[in-house]
């Protein structure tokens, strides 16, 4: 699984769309325009379609999966 990204015009930081899928689904999607999204690093709007985004498939923690060192 991974998150969809796309690259902001104004920081061209990669930001999330709010879509998490697998590979094969994201590579079957239309490319067609999607959605405006809010960007966490402007405060603007974004259109996107598929081929703005990629697919950010780097392994990410939530807290409750980092394993718990016992104390000694």
């Amino acid at each position: 699984m991974g998150a969809i990204m796309i690259r902001c015009p104004a920081t061209n930081e990669l930001i999330p769309v709010g879509i998490d899928t697998d590979k094969d689904t994201f590579q079957a999607l239309p490319d067609v325009e999607a959605s405006p999204v809010r960007c966490p690093a402007c405060g603007g709007q974004h259109t996107w379609s598929k081929r703005d985004a990629v697919l950010e498939t780097t392994m990410r923690l939530s807290p409750r999966q980092i394993p718990v060192r016992e104390a000694d």
